[in-house]
């Protein structure tokens, strides 16, 4: 494969286009069911539905067919997820990666918080786990924001913390992450990171944020990533129930190229 080559897209059919590009999406079809079975042809590994509401909703966001709309039960077990996996990846050294989130869910609360994408490597860092990159979604006490855990071996308790506001707090916005991963026992792993109102065009070269002198060699690259709505607090878990939803569009992955709106 190509280092350019797009790795994943799910464009304007949030969940049914197994296309190279954004050409024509806007006449795709939306998938009636989420994972690999789905129709049409589906482009991710499998889809994840534990005490939690999954489906395909519409219209999108960002003028987009559909979207994957994910909800956890009320009082539902710490494994409550909704989402899907994508296994494409291959032990990448470095991953580029873009969706689009959005929620009506108020979130004014600090203590309420859930993950919405997970970054796996093919190996576990030295007594911790294989999540190589998570971003959460929780309240900052007064808005919505996110919250990046970087991995990085020479940090405390082995992830470095960001806090990131949606830029958008009423609609969509986009996410995007260029992650780099150290040789070795390395620190010059880096992540770049862009978090916009969806409406808005972004560049390569002006990142919301850069995070550099990571030491993540030891989690071997991206080998899946997770998009979705799971590892949610006690706090989200108890207050919120199966039409709060969290929904999500036009995510794409690749290799080396930016990809922005």
């Amino acid at each position: 494969m190509k280092a350019n080559v797009m790795m994943k897209t799910l464009s304007l059919a949030v969940l049914g286009l197994a296309g190279m590009s954004f050409a024509g999406a806007s006449m795709a079809q939306c998938p009636t069911t989420i994972g690999q079975n789905q129709t049409p042809a589906g482009v991710w590994s499998a889809a994840l539905q534990t005490q939690a509401a999954l489906s395909v909703a519409t219209p999108g966001l960002n003028s987009t067919a559909c979207k994957m709309r994910t909800a956890l039960n009320q009082n539902s077990s710490a494994s409550a997820k909704a989402g899907a996996v994508d296994q494409t990846p291959n032990a990448e050294q470095r991953y580029r990666a873009r969706y689009l989130i959005s929620t009506a869910i108020a979130l004014t609360q600090l203590n309420r918080t859930a993950l919405t994408f997970n970054v796996v490597g093919p190996t576990a860092a030295p007594g911790g786990t294989q999540n190589a990159l998570q971003i959460f979604l929780l309240g900052s006490g007064s808005a919505r924001q996110l919250r990046f855990l970087i991995g990085d071996t020479a940090a405390a308790g082995q992830y470095r913390q960001l806090d990131v506001p949606l830029p958008n707090q009423a609609g969509a916005n986009r996410v995007e992450i260029d992650l780099t991963f150290a040789a070795g026992a390395g620190t010059n792993g880096q992540l770049r990171y862009w978090v916009t109102d969806a409406a808005t065009a972004t560049t390569d070269g002006a990142p919301t944020g850069t995070v550099t002198g990571l030491a993540n060699g030891a989690w071997g690259g991206v080998d899946q990533v997770v998009l979705g709505l799971g590892g949610a607090n006690n706090a989200w878990r108890t207050n919120f129930t199966a039409t709060d939803f969290v929904d999500f569009d036009e995510f794409d992955s690749r290799r080396q190229s930016f990809i922005g709106q």
